[in-house]
Parts: C-alpha cells; structure tokens; sequence
C-alpha cells in the first residue's frame, strides 16, 4: 500500500491567462438574464414569480450540498417534495438513515440558513473577512453534533465519531483524509492555518475580485483554494460551496447546484485542481451554471410574458404566488418514505 502523502502547499493565485478561461456561451446568457431581471419591478408579480423560482433553487442547494457530505440520503423523491414545498413536512424517515427528525430537519434549515446569510452579506456589501466565514460556518453546523474522525485499531484505520466543538473555529488539529488507495490526503496543517487563511483572503481581496475574472474563474479559485486548505474541524466542502455560490451571487447570477449524483465527475475535478490544473473544475463549475441560468431564464421570460404558471419538479405547479400540490394518486412525503 502506498503510504506517501499527497504533499499541501501554499495556496497560489490566479495565472494571468485565467482571464481568458471563461465560457463564451455563459458570457451570452449571462446578459440575458440581467436584462431579464432589469425589467422587472420589485414586488410586481413577475418579480415575486422569479423570486419563488430562486428561492426553490436554494432550497436545492441547500439539500444536495448536505447530501454531498454524507450527512443524510434522502430517499428517492422526496427532494424534489422538498425543494417545491419547503422543510415544515420533513421526518427523519424520508433519509436512508432514518435519522432523528429534529437532526434532519435542523440540518436543512441550517443550510438554508446559511445560504441566506450569503445573500444577506452580499446585499450589504460585506467584504470577504474570516469572521464573516467563521459566522457562516457556525451556522451552517449549528445542529451537527459529530463528526467522522480516523483511529488506528490492531494496526487499521478505523472510522470513528467524535464530538465535533469547533464550530465557527479554525481547526486545532489535522483533518487529513486517507484515499481508497491508502494515500494521505495532506490539508493545511493547523500551525498554519492563521497565515494561510489571512494569504487567501488577502490574494481573494487584493488581486482576484478587483480583476474581474468570469464568474466560473472567481468560484472555481475560491472553493478550491479554501476546500485545499480545509482550515476547520469539519464543514469545510459545504463553505466551499457557499464561496463558490457567494461568486455567482455577488453579480446577480443563480448559483451552481452540485448535486449527489454529479459528486464522482465533481470529486474528479477538484483532484485534477490539485494537481495544478484549476482549468478543469472552471470548466465543470460552467457547465453546471450553465444548467441553471439557462432554467432561471426561462421562468423569467415566461413571467415577464405574463404567464405566471409553471410545473414544480414534484408534479406540482406554481399558479402566481400558489403553490398547487400534486393531483390525487401522486405520493407525497409520507408514501415515499415508507
């Protein structure tokens, strides 16, 4: 077995090629849906009509992004429940696990919360700063009580829970994963936390965000830059994202939703970054933009058109500011959870 470490290093910024990286086709509809929003008024009924669109889609965000991290699987179905209706309905039951319904539900609303924090920060023009990650991290974790951590037992690795105490706090102690392969997979280690964290914010501050790269350029460096650092106990791929969002959302564009069952190609990529090659998860971070601000632009013409009606993913509709659930003999949340 292969037990040399996949070596950290300090965290670089952008090449100056990078400006040149971004997706022509992006580019396109990326003006398209800032017109798009310009001719809307806020509060008219178009507006509150996208309004709900996007407030779906951070509720998918919010749920594939703790699905991702193996917090809970949600069963077949109910996501998109979810997403269309909201959490008031959610039981543990509806996850593989059958978790505690106050865990589950606490997870999601701590999600959203922190997406909403994000938008909030952004709306009053907060600069990127550590207690401004510290606070969405202390949130985002605010119902999760352990953590996966690694012991050696008879001369195995073993997986183990511990209680997890630094929440909105930098790390005191290494998080380094080992690989299928048996390769350690070496994080910043935590004497150089501080330093590393105030270069990110610093290169972030200073050179990236006043360059103007694309969009998908800002997110990709961000989430991989601060996910390579893995600066707290645990949490750190769910902030990342949350980062990567805080990119899309600082311009007016809807964020990329990566969900559980892109994580494979999405793991894939950021191991490629590792390797030196950021190009192929902007890349991959464009192509799930693209998604979304293609489906957001749609819904957006279709209510500056007048036509305020569209279908949820759960079989139900939007009819203006109602929600219609789905027609007799669709499952609801309980029927899929049994």
């Amino acid at each position: 077995m292969n037990q040399q470490p996949d070596i950290w290093k300090p965290l670089e910024g952008l090449p100056e090629g990078a400006k040149y990286w971004g997706n022509p086709q992006y580019r396109i509809l990326e003006r398209q849906w800032l017109e798009a929003r310009s001719k809307m008024k806020a509060g008219d009924p178009a507006d509150r009509f996208v309004a709900t669109w996007l407030a779906e889609r951070n509720r998918a965000f919010a749920i594939e992004t703790g699905q991702i991290e193996g917090l809970y699987t949600l069963k077949r179905g109910v996501t998109e429940q979810l997403v269309a209706e909201g959490f008031a309905g959610v039981v543990g039951a509806h996850t593989l696990e059958n978790l505690d319904d106050q865990v589950i539900i606490g997870l999601l609303e701590d999600q959203t919360a922190a997406c909403e924090m994000v938008w909030q920060d952004v709306a009053e023009g907060r600069p990127l700063t550590a207690s401004m990650l510290k606070s969405w991290h202390a949130l985002l974790t605010r119902h999760q009580e352990t953590v996966t951590g690694l012991t050696v037992v008879e001369g195995r690795v073993r997986k183990v829970q511990v209680p997890f105490v630094r929440k909105g706090m930098w790390k005191i102690a290494p998080n380094n994963p080992w690989r299928p392969d048996g390769v350690v997979h070496q994080y910043c280690p935590p004497e150089h936390v501080e330093v590393e964290m105030d270069r990110f914010f610093a290169i972030y501050n200073d050179e990236v965000a006043p360059r103007r790269y694309p969009v998908e350029v800002e997110a990709a460096w961000l989430h991989h830059r601060f996910v390579r650092t893995h600066p707290f106990q645990d949490g750190n791929g769910r902030v990342s994202r949350l980062l990567m969002a805080f990119a899309y959302v600082k311009r007016n564009l809807p964020p990329p939703i990566i969900t559980a069952l892109a994580k494979p190609a999405y793991i894939n990529v950021l191991e490629v970054a590792d390797r030196g090659d950021l190009r192929a998860f902007v890349d991959r971070i464009a192509l799930l933009a693209l998604d979304q601000i293609q489906a957001s632009i749609d819904v957006a013409r279709q209510a500056l058109s007048g036509k305020l009606n569209r279908p949820t993913g759960n079989g139900g509709r939007r009819v203006g500011d109602d929600y219609l659930p789905p027609c007799n003999g669709e499952p609801d949340l309980d029927e899929l959870a049994r």
